[in-house]
């Protein structure tokens, strides 16, 4: 199976592509093959390395901006066209929406039959509605309250709050599990 895995989240750092050292640690301790992993952050294109340490309260304010630009309709004719010819040649994709991924990945609105290979793993999803898609897992830290206003149902639930779930292992232990069901489907 000619499989794709890669995050979609907002962009703590305007612009900013770049993986944080959270995220590329999660990928390399989860199941999937380090070639299976896109190298860049949504839209999935390189700008710049992701700067550490960040402000919290900056990055915040820069994932609420990204959240509400991705509901303009110019946020999807902006990156329609290259995500669908960056998807389109795989079987299956799976995208990691941490935050507001998933309202972004639903802006994007893609076309069915690409939707129809996309399986989202979204956590501490913030989002107006779930996404059309091949298949969806939406987890969630109990303490999560800012997920859980958005989406008052999550498949699972654990002690994670809505900054922590790269660092969580039940968060790896679900992803690696929805994994091999997308591989055995």
């Amino acid at each position: 199976m000619n499989f794709i895995a890669g995050f979609i989240t907002g962009h703590s750092v305007p612009g900013c592509t770049g993986l944080s050292r959270e995220q590329v640690d999660f990928q390399r301790r989860s199941e999937i093959p380090p070639e299976c992993w896109l190298p860049h952050n949504f839209p999935w294109h390189e700008t710049f390395p992701f700067p550490e340490p960040f402000r919290l309260l900056s990055a915040s304010v820069n994932n609420v901006r990204h959240y509400l630009r991705s509901r303009k309709a110019v946020f999807a004719e902006q990156h329609r066209e290259a995500v669908t010819q960056l998807l389109t040649p795989y079987d299956a994709v799976l995208l990691l929406a941490g935050s507001c991924g998933l309202e972004l990945f639903n802006n994007l609105e893609l076309p069915n039959e690409l939707r129809g290979k996309i399986h989202i793993f979204a956590y501490g999803p913030v989002s107006r509605r779930l996404p059309k898609a091949a298949s969806h897992l939406l987890v969630q830290g109990r303490h999560d309250w800012l997920s859980r206003f958005y989406h008052p149902r999550a498949d699972h639930r654990y002690p994670c709050p809505h900054m922590g779930y790269l660092e969580a292992p039940e968060t790896r232990r679900l992803l690696n599990e929805y994994y091999q069901r997308i591989l055995h489907s």
